[in-house]
């Protein structure tokens, strides 16, 4: 009991920054338990301490009481040991790309926030990859916007300014548009980096043209950045209009907030073509039955695009709002691109995505493949009754029982648009219980573990089919991608040359099928 108190006496100083007094403390411990774990930790710790001071001479220091250790030590203290000595080896400022690995898999080993922060600054000064090092540096920040602190290490990563200064060094040598990604999806929301890490994510996409596969992580580039790219020569041809219809307003407005950016993305650069946008939202009943706005029916929005000179539209996002449409744009004689058809289309009418049934059947696969039960969650704002009633009769085919909510064995199954507030919420519950959820690919619940459900047409430019595992930061967000595809194919059906370098069908479309029965692995967080 003695032992314990005095173990918790100097870790409360050492953590409360009086290293005289810790030093003294663990100095008591090691005499007093020279050959026991106890004594072992403490020439550790005192290790450490010799860590906080600047110089050559403290990296000698900390490594000569690292020397007093037997070479074999139980598991714990191994693990300690292999953190100080990384930090001893990062601190002589030389790459150790061997170290640098080990780190990254011994960093899911340590159990107290301040270990794994002192794993992440050894790997961040360790690593000869800019893109293993930036990784890092993030996850630091993170750690740091969660209040946790740790022992100073020396190295860049205890100043908020060194931090930054390294950060700005690195990123230019990040060519692998995926790092990039992983550095945004590792750092919090509103975070200074993320503006730089979006336009650098876009510039290294842009050069393989996978624009599209990142399109949900560019949404921390400002709204007025298409005016900061080159615009090419005149070409002198008229203005060519294409019409966007999204819900801009309303309760999924988020939803339309992704689809402006990504449609401005896809003509970027590019002079004489002008996006026309009409708020779909104007078109549901719901809406007006609460005095928000009048209703003007879907078609009426068609019919003002195509009479203020559009060529092509592409939309409507929300289901309720696609049979009239397609109507209308074909009455209209304009051709329409529908990122979310409600079935097989004909004509000038082009589908991008998946049809609902498509969709219904992708959710009901995957959902089988993780068990018999589930639970159907469809917070659609307005809700989607043709959507609820696909699901259902494909998952009775599959041979999956839809559940009531609290059922403990059943898998969860998310389908639909979101608002923001719902996003947040289902998040967290899905956290709770991760590796359990298929989700929609349009649902773009940020932070959600589970795997994302895309399916598109095998033949169109906008194909998405993937089943994957995802903790990211932001969600798929299927919808921004596909209304960019559309876009692109709208302007390419007017003016085959204009965006010819920008269509390379197959660039970061993710094909691993609908039926993996890899389940999610748990986050150390849930275990």
């Amino acid at each position: 009991m003695a032992d314990d108190a005095a173990i918790r006496a100097a870790e409360r100083t050492l953590v409360e920054g009086d290293l005289p007094r810790s030093r003294e403390l663990w100095s008591a411990l090691e005499r007093a338990h020279p050959s026991e774990p106890t004594g072992r930790y403490a020439t550790l710790r005192l290790a450490r301490i010799e860590l906080t001071a600047p110089g050559d001479a403290a990296v000698a220091a900390a490594r000569a009481r690292l020397e007093t250790l037997p070479r074999s030590l139980e598991a714990t203290l191994s693990l300690r040991r292999s953190l100080v000595s990384a930090l001893v080896t990062a601190r002589l400022g030389r790459p150790d790309a061997s170290l640098a690995s080990a780190l990254a898999t011994l960093r899911g080993r340590y159990v107290d926030a301040q270990d794994v922060v002192e794993a992440d600054c050894a790997q961040a000064a360790l690593s000869p990859r800019a893109a293993s090092a930036l990784q890092a540096l993030s996850h630091v920040e993170a750690a740091v916007d969660r209040g946790v602190r740790w022992i100073p290490t020396g190295l860049a990563c205890d100043e908020p300014a060194a931090r930054t200064r390294q950060f700005q060094d690195l990123l230019p040598a990040v060519e692998e548009p995926g790092e990039v990604a992983a550095v945004l999806d590792a750092l919090p929301s509103g975070h200074a980096w993320r503006t730089a890490l979006a336009r650098r994510l876009r510039t290294v996409a842009e050069a393989r043209g996978e624009v599209r596969r990142w399109m949900s992580h560019l949404a921390d580039l400002p709204d007025d950045e298409a005016a900061l790219r080159p615009v090419v020569r005149d070409s002198g041809d008229p203005v060519l209009r294409i019409g966007v219809l999204a819900p801009l307003s309303g309760s999924v407005a988020n939803v339309g907030a992704e689809v402006v950016r990504s449609v401005q993305q896809a003509v970027e650069g590019f002079s004489r073509i002008e996006l026309m946008l009409e708020d779909e939202s104007r078109a549901l009943p719901r809406r007006a039955a609460v005095g928000e706005v009048a209703v003007t029916p879907i078609e009426a929005l068609v019919r003002s695009l195509r009479e203020r000179g559009v060529v092509a539209i592409v939309g409507p996002a929300l289901d309720a709002n696609v049979p009239g449409a397609v109507a209308a744009a074909q009455s209209q004689g304009v051709p329409l691109w529908v990122p979310t058809p409600a079935g097989a289309v004909q004509g000038t009418t082009r589908a991008l995505g998946p049809t609902l049934q498509e969709r219904a059947e992708a959710m009901a696969l995957a959902a089988r493949e993780q068990g018999t039960r589930a639970v159907l969650h469809l917070p659609t704002l307005p809700p989607d009754a043709a959507l609820d009633g696909a699901l259902r009769a494909a998952m009775a085919r599959h041979g999956v029982t839809v559940v009531r909510a609290g059922d403990g064995g059943a898998r969860h199954v998310v389908a639909g648009f979101f608002d923001e507030e719902s996003q947040r919420r289902w998040a967290a519950e899905a956290r709770r219980s991760a590796g359990r959820w298929v989700l929609d690919a349009r649902a773009a619940i940020a932070g959600t573990p589970g795997r994302w459900v895309g399916l598109g047409p095998a033949d169109g430019y906008g194909v998405f089919a993937s089943v994957s595992c995802s903790r990211a930061d932001r969600a798929p967000m299927e919808i921004s991608a596909l209304y960019y595809d559309g876009v692109i194919e709208a302007v390419h059906s007017q003016r085959p040359a204009a965006l010819f370098t920008v269509l390379r069908r197959d660039a970061g479309v993710v094909r691993e099928g609908v039926a993996s029965a890899a389940e999610c692995a748990l986050s150390s967080s849930v275990r």
